[in-house]
């Protein structure tokens, strides 16, 4: 996984989990306030209704003295019945203030109207205090009829109107909830949808930056496991390749050199019996001797040359190429044409090595398989490195397809120990161009 993806999916990871704690926090934060909007509802209410119930039992608790009182015939008690009732009408009125904090400014004149209706019940009190006992019997009937009673129930009635009141506000105060549960229902869905598609979309780049990785993983195994077996093949074909090696020297210094060393021994013993014979004769096998032993240092020479070529240490990488050309249209009759643009002085051993094996493969698959005309072998070499192109025009092969091929895959690992190159270039029609390049300072 790049940089920039990790970058991006941890930027998604983190707005996620914070969106999560935002409508976690939000959620609570909002409920809290809807719980306390609640209960401070039902405690206004309950407080209300309380006062209201207590403003109408402290009035039917001065009906009770006020009744008390007039059909009391003595005189003694008006004192403590008079008492009795201020301190009745000092609770009612603590009652009042008390609930005149409670109600909003819309519901004061209906307060002020029971307040004015109580301070009126109570001023119709004050006369029956000054009465008689004989006015008590006669006019407290009446009194506590016409008098008493309708300033009581236009009090009551107040205060059922007030009851009225504070159901209405407690209604009013439940649409209020209601709107902020709404409200609340609304933020929720809002960043449950929000958070949704965020981890939605989170989840897809995940799913495919893994599938994409794991596509990846199995294509980076199928080429490693490729890789294994081309060395196993490669390993086995050097061995091989060994073998062969090995039979072939063996052979060319049985039948070649060592016929030539047998010929040449058996020349140098007829010289032996002719050192003091015909002089013609003597020279006849001297000649001969001189030529086997050409032979002999010329085949050994060109075993030598094809293990690895003398020049190549003492002449150079340009020389040992030439001369590889000369060799190869001198065995396959066709031209090769070495050309060599720019200094080579530069590359290390390892280097004019990889070229020269590079080209001997090239030659060789040439000679194979090719069918070639002519053979171009150029070298270009500057400050950044050094460019290998061989051409020829033969018949081509389909490169894909011979990309397994020992023999190019070997050329391929040589270059790549160097940080090098290799594209291969190939038709039917067309011939086979193989390009290396190798940057300049890189030993392996």
């Amino acid at each position: 996984m790049n940089s920039r993806s990790s970058f991006v999916l941890a930027i998604g990871f983190s707005i996620l989990v914070v969106l999560i704690a935002v409508l976690g926090f939000g959620a609570l934060r909002r409920a809290d306030t809807i719980y306390a909007q609640v209960q401070s509802a039902q405690e206004s209410y309950l407080e209300t209704e309380a006062f209201r119930r207590g403003i109408v039992t402290e009035l039917y608790f001065a009906d009770i003295l006020v009744r008390d009182y007039l059909l009391d015939p003595s005189s003694e008690n008006v004192q403590s019945h008079r008492q009795e009732l201020l301190n009745t009408r000092d609770s009612l009125q603590q009652r009042l203030d008390h609930l005149s904090e409670l109600v909003g400014e819309n519901d004061s004149p209906r307060l002020a109207r029971l307040q004015e209706e109580v301070e009126g019940y109570w001023d119709s009190l004050d006369p029956i205090f000054d009465w008689t006992a004989q006015e008590k019997s006669v006019r407290g009937s009446a009194f506590l009829r016409y008098k008493v009673l309708p300033r009581r129930q236009a009090v009551v009635n107040l205060a059922r109107e007030m009851a009225r009141i504070n159901d209405e506000n407690l209604s009013r105060a439940r649409q209020r909830l209601q709107a902020s549960q709404q409200v609340l229902h609304s933020f929720l869905l809002r960043m449950m949808a929000f958070t949704l598609g965020l981890g939605i979309i989170v989840a897809v780049l995940t799913t495919r930056r893994v599938a994409h990785l794991e596509r990846k993983h199995d294509e980076q195994r199928r080429q490693i496991e490729e890789t294994q077996n081309n060395l196993r093949r490669l390993s086995r074909r050097l061995v091989q390749a060994q073998e062969v090696e090995r039979r072939a020297l063996s052979r060319e210094l049985h039948d070649e050199v060592g016929q030539m060393m047998t010929a040449l021994g058996m020349e140098l013993g007829h010289l032996e019996k002719l050192r003091n014979g015909n002089s013609d004769a003597f020279h006849s096998r001297i000649e001969e001797a001189k030529r086997l032993n050409a032979d002999a240092m010329r085949a050994i020479r060109d075993l030598a040359m094809g293990l690895r070529p003398s020049m190549l240490d003492d002449l150079g990488i340009e020389a040992a190429l030439q001369w590889q050309g000369r060799e190869f249209s001198r065995h396959t009759g066709v031209p090769a044409t070495v050309r060599v643009d720019g200094s080579l002085d530069y590359l290390s051993d390892t280097q004019r090595t990889c070229i020269y094996r590079v080209v001997q493969e090239a030659l060789t698959n040439c000679a194979r398989h090719a069918k070639a005309k002519h053979v171009l072998v150029s070298l270009r070499a500057d400050q950044h490195g050094v460019e290998v192109i061989v051409q020829d025009n033969g018949v081509g092969f389909n490169a894909n397809a011979a990309r397994g091929g020992l023999g190019l895959l070997g050329m391929q690992e040589r270059v790549q120990e160097l940080d090098g190159t290799v594209v291969i270039a190939s038709n039917r029609s067309g011939g086979t161009t193989i390009r290396v390049e190798l940057p300049a300072g890189v030993v392996a």
